[in-house]
């Protein structure tokens, strides 16, 4: 008879959205690193094909606190939280659909890990809860003055993680995303992605329609640099009760993003007919991600800069 005594099992982790975009880039690492994942996702946004074969997954809406009890009492160690919502712009067309996901979702999921006795949470929250800052590069310390539904919504959902610690003793790490991209993204959401979305009216050979200036600066993140900080703070005691930037700490132009993309499809700059209308509600001028904590506390750096992620993407689409 073997002994278990002195063998490690793998670690149990509750992954939230692990159907979507960052969720599926994230599955594949955990997975080789020899984590237990269990999947949920209601498939709003996500895809179905997303899941790898034999993965445990439970198609669950979180704002439905009593659909989280069909999940089985696993000894949960984390809760990877990146379900939600994502785009400023649907949620002041549906303010309460995007409350339901992503303020009363995050709620119904602590109250799970108190009930469940899990310790730690790893939520994911947005650049978008700063608003129009002022201050760039924004540190975690600047003024919140949130600016969509959206905003509003996540920001309560780090205050949640912030009361459930203090109360509860659940620890935290929170990381505010800026614009990430990659392949995987839902091209068939012209709502949500920057990137996704131009890419999407690329290959689907139409104008690419874009919601605000082309002098708008966004600070982009390749989603496998996103990934990365979260695997390095899993089990990193600094991490725990943080907030991090993950950003790549550099801003680019909305017109010269575009014209990065549609050189990767053979086409010189300004060439690519290109339709400008009114911003959306909620959407900032400028993001720059002031990141020097991350990369102290955690010990990364983004490794993949725009213009080599933007060809990496591309090609990635192409050759599908």
């Amino acid at each position: 008879m073997i002994s278990l005594k002195n063998i490690e099992l793998p670690k149990y982790i509750l992954l939230t959205g692990g159907a979507g975009f960052v969720g599926r880039w994230l599955f594949e690492e955990l997975d080789t690193c020899g984590y237990k994942i269990v999947v949920i996702d209601d498939l709003s946004n996500g895809k179905e094909s997303n899941i790898l074969s034999g993965t445990e997954f439970y198609k669950i809406d979180i704002s439905d606190k009593n659909a989280l009890e069909t999940i089985p009492n696993y000894p949960f160690e984390y809760v990877i939280h990146l379900a939600a919502q994502a785009s400023n712009a649907i949620s002041f067309t549906d303010p309460i659909l995007d409350l339901k996901s992503n303020q009363i979702g995050t709620y119904n999921l602590l109250e799970f890990c108190k009930r469940r006795k899990i310790q730690r949470i790893i939520y994911s929250s947005s650049m978008s809860t700063y608003g129009e800052s002022t201050d760039f590069p924004t540190s975690e310390n600047s003024t919140m003055l949130p600016d969509s539904f959206y905003a509003v919504h996540k920001l309560a959902g780090e205050h949640y993680c912030r009361i459930f610690h203090k109360e509860y003793g659940i620890e935290y790490t929170i990381f505010r995303f800026y614009t990430v991209y990659g392949h995987g993204q839902n091209l068939a959401n012209v709502k949500q992605g920057l990137l996704s979305i131009y890419l999407s009216y690329i290959i689907n050979k139409q104008p690419i329609l874009v919601k605000g200036s082309k002098d708008r600066i966004r600070d982009i993140i390749h989603v496998s640099d996103v990934v990365k900080a979260i695997l390095l703070s899993i089990d990193n005691d600094v991490a725990r009760n943080k907030i991090y930037n993950l950003g790549s700490g550099r801003s680019h132009s909305i017109e010269s993003l575009i014209n990065m993309i549609t050189s990767e499809f053979g086409y010189a700059a300004g060439v690519y007919p290109v339709i400008y209308e009114s911003g959306t509600p909620g959407d900032p001028f400028e993001t720059q991600a002031d990141i020097s904590n991350t990369i102290n506390d955690l010990n990364w750096h983004p490794r993949i800069m725009a213009a080599d992620g933007i060809k990496l993407t591309v090609q990635s689409y192409k050759t599908k």
